[in-house]
């Protein structure tokens, strides 16, 4: 995962219709709330008195009543924006949530028989050939023991640089930390990770293997 500069213009894919947590960080942050990819220019940031927001919040607009479609329109737009993120080095791509990008957007037909690249197959190629060429993929799960038939590859697991974990009371979740592979023992990393404050997360930097208890709690940003 690459770690964020000011030069770098991050994309946020959100395939939620809602998301009060999103919602708040893009406007903290700054970040442009966008339906499609790319994003259309607006003239406060043209050159030379305008510039670019931090950041972009791709959030297509779904209909709510035919599931299939909105699928269709996401991964759609996601991928646009994934794809030209690989070509436009240094990019930083945050995909929100994992699991629902990788289970419910990997169609390769939409519904009028055109090709259409699964978010699988993408993201996995992202996380196994990217970091090297300068495009970072920032993700998180809810979910990382996948569902029977659908699982999250274990490079999403073995691959990350800096991870956040957080107390989980799902074994199956806890069973993946196995994979982390970053030379420390995972019956450690389950125990600590059960002792967690609600608020707290268990990082660990995969090139030390360095780890440690962080805080994250803080009321003024509370969502």
């Amino acid at each position: 995962m690459k770690e964020y500069q000011p030069e770098i213009i991050p994309t946020t894919l959100c395939m939620k219709h809602k998301d009060r947590v999103i919602a708040h960080w893009t406007k903290r942050l700054g970040f442009r709330e966008i339906p499609a990819w790319p994003p259309q220019p607006r003239f406060s940031e043209l050159p030379p008195f305008g510039t670019r927001p931090p950041g972009y919040t791709l959030w297509p607009k779904q209909s709510l009543t035919d599931p299939e479609r909105d699928n269709e329109l996401l991964q759609r737009e996601f991928v646009k924006a994934v794809v030209h993120n690989r070509g436009h080095t240094p990019s930083i791509t945050h995909a929100n949530e994992l699991y629902g990008l990788l289970a419910e957007l990997s169609k390769t037909k939409d519904r009028a028989g055109r090709h259409m690249t699964p978010m699988r197959s993408l993201l996995t190629a992202v996380i196994t050939r990217d970091s090297i060429a300068g495009h970072g993929l920032w993700y998180e799960s809810q979910k990382p023991s996948g569902t029977q038939g659908i699982s999250i590859p274990g490079f999403f697991f073995n691959s990350a640089e800096h991870m956040f974990l957080a107390k989980d009371g799902e074994e199956r979740n806890r069973k993946r930390y196995g994979e982390i592979a970053c030379g420390i023992d995972p019956a450690a990393i389950e125990r600590e990770t059960m002792r967690l404050d609600r608020h707290s997360w268990l990082y660990i930097r995969r090139s030390g293997p360095e780890w440690a208890i962080i805080d994250a709690y803080d009321p003024s940003l509370a969502v």
